[in-house]
C-alpha cells in the first residue's frame, strides 16, 4: 500500500524533469517506506532498479547486466559482460537514450560494506561520466552510520556530488485511518502508541482482531514479525549492543535526564555521551529542550526521547520482559499492559499528536500563527506545550481523561505560566480526550 510522500514525489519528478543528470539521496531507518516511494517513482519511466543483499556480488551484477540490455539493440545482447559494477554503470554512461534512465541502487551501503573502494570508484565515474549522461541516479540507504560515511558526511567520498536528498520519515498520525480503516478514533490513539506510523508494522495490524489481540499476536508473540524487530533495527548500526539497549530501555522507563538514565545504569554521566551522540546520529532518540530557552545549545535542561512510538513500546514491554515472552507468558504481560499503557503512554502520545495537529492546522487551535512550538520545563513545573509568536502566547495542557474539571486545569496553568508572559498576549487552553473522540 502506498500511502501519502507527495511533497517527496514531487520533488523526485522535478529532479528528473531536469534536463541534466540527476543524483539522488534517499534514507531513512528501515521499514519507513523507501522503496515504497522509489518504486512509485520509477512507474512509467525507462528504470533499472538494483536490491543489494549481502549475498555474492556476481549474482547481483548478473541480474544488472540482464537489466542493461533492455536498453541496447538486440544484435549486442549476448556480447555483453561486466566485470564490475561501475564498469556496468559506465557502459550505462555512454548510451544515447531517449529518455532520461533512472538508475536506483537500494541498500546502497551492502555494495559499499562489500567493496569498501565502490563510493570513491562512483565518485570518479560521477564526475568524468555520470554528471554529462541522460541519468538519474538514486543511492538509497537504511544503515544510516554508512550513508553518512560514504555520502552524505562531509568527509564522504560522494560529498557534494548529490543534487537532491530525502530523509524519509514515519508517516503522521493522521495516516493511520489510511492504513486501517476500521479503526476507531480511541483505537486509532492506541495504534498511534504502541504500533507507531511505520508503514511496514501498520500493515501488520489484523482488522479482524481488537486492539489487545493485535497486541498479543502481532507483537508480543515470540513467533511474530514484529517480536524481534527492535533487534533487527539496530543491529547494523551498532556493535556494543548491550550498552546501548540498557540506554533506550532505560529512557523507556520514564527517565529522561542524562543524570537519571546513568542513575539507573550504575554509571558515570559522562559515560554515557558518546553513546547519546551515537543515538542522536541514528535518529533513534531526540534531544529535547524547553522551548522558550534563549541559548538552546547552551542549556543543561535537555530531556531525552525515544523517537519512534514502535520502539518505545517494544523496549518497555518486550525487550524488558523477554524471561516472560520466551516461554509464552503473555499473559503476564498483557497485564502489565493493561495496567499502564494508557498513563505511562497513550497520554504521552496524545500531547505529540495534539502538537503535530497544531503545527498542521494552527488555525483549528489558535487565531495565530506560531512560529515556535514545544514544551517547556523547569525544576518544578512544566506545561505540555507551549505555541508562540511576536505577539501571543497560548499555553496548553492535554489531558487524557474523562471529566476533565477543565477550570482547575486552567488556573494550575495560568499560575505555572506567569514567569513566561513577557510582553505577550496570553491564551489557555484545556484539550481532553473527550474533545478528541
Amino acid at each position: 500500500m502506498f500511502i501519502n510522500r507527495i511533497n517527496e514525489l514531487k520533488k523526485l519528478e522535478d529532479e528528473y524533469s531536469k534536463k541534466c543528470s540527476s543524483f539522488s539521496v534517499v534514507y531513512g531507518r528501515r521499514r519507513v517506506g523507501k522503496t515504497a516511494l522509489l518504486s512509485k517513482f520509477i512507474q512509467n519511466k525507462p528504470h533499472i532498479y538494483l536490491y543489494i543483499t549481502l549475498s555474492d556480488l556476481n549474482s547481483q551484477l548478473e541480474s544488472f547486466t540482464e537489466q542493461i540490455k533492455n536498453f541496447i539493440e538486440d544484435s549486442l545482447k549476448d556480447h555483453i559482460r561486466f566485470e564490475s559494477f561501475e564498469k556496468a554503470i559506465e557502459f550505462l554512461s555512454t548510451l544515447k537514450l531517449k529518455e532520461k534512465l533512472v538508475l536506483v541502487i537500494d541498500e546502497y551501503q551492502y555494495l559499499a560494506q562489500k567493496d569498501r573502494a565502490f563510493s570513491s570508484k562512483l565518485q570518479m565515474l560521477w564526475d568524468t561520466k555520470l554528471a554529462d549522461s541522460n541519468i538519474h541516479m538514486i543511492l538509497c540507504g537504511s544503515v544510516l552510520s554508512m550513508m553518512q560515511s560514504e555520502v552524505l558526511s562531509y568527509n564522504a567520498p560522494l560529498y557534494g556530488r548529490r543534487t537532491s536528498q530525502f530523509h524519509i520519515k514515519p508517516l503522521k498520525f493522521n495516516h493511520i485511518k489510511e492504513f486501517i480503516p476500521s479503526l476507531s478514533r480511541l483505537e486509532q490513539m492506541m495504534v498511534y502508541s504502541s504500533f507507531g506510523t511505520i508503514p511496514k508494522y501498520l500493515n501488520e495490524y489484523d482488522s479482524s482482531l481488537d486492539f489487545m489481540q493485535n497486541i498479543e499476536k502481532k507483537i508480543l508473540d515470540k513467533n511474530s514479525y514484529l517480536y524481534s524487530e527492535g533487534n533487527f533495527l539496530l543491529k547494523d548500526e551498532i556493535n556494543d549492543s548491550a550498552s546501548y539497549f540498557s540506554i533506550l530501555e532505560s529512557i523507556s522507563k520514564g527517565n529522561s535526564k542524562i543524570g537519571h538514565i546513568a542513575a539507573s545504569l550504575g554509571v558515570n554521566s559522562s559515560y554515557l555521551s558518546k553513546y547519546m551522540l551515537k543515538l542522536i546520529e541514528l535518529d533513534i532518540i531526540k534531544k529535547e529542550i524547553p522551548i522558550t530557552e534563549k541559548n538552546p545549545l547552551k542549556s543543561k535542561m535537555g530531556l531525552y526521547k525515544i523517537k519512534d512510538k514502535f520502539l518505545n513500546f517494544w523496549f518497555y514491554y518486550v525487550y524488558k520482559n523477554y524471561n516472560y515472552l520466551e516461554i509464552e507468558q503473555t499473559k503476564t504481560v498483557l497485564e502489565e499492559i493493561k495496567l499502564n499503557f494508557n498513563d505511562r503512554f497513550v497520554s504521552f502520545s496524545f500531547e505529540d499528536f495534539v502538537m503535530e495537529d497544531m503545527i498542521e492546522q494552527p488555525s483549528k487551535y489558535l487565531d495565530f500563527i506560531p512560529t515556535k512550538i514545544g514544551r517547556w520545563w523547569n525544576n518544578k513545573d512544566e506545561i505540555d506545550i507551549v505555541a508562540f509568536d511576536d505577539k501571543n502566547i497560548c499555553f496548553i495542557e492535554c489531558k487524557w481523561q474523562n471529566s476533565v474539571d477543565k477550570e482547575r486545569v486552567k488556573h494550575s496553568l495560568i499560575k505555572k505560566a506567569q514567569n513566561l508572559i513577557e510582553d505577550k498576549k496570553q491564551i489557555y487552553l484545556v484539550i481532553t480526550k473527550e474533545e478528541y473522540l
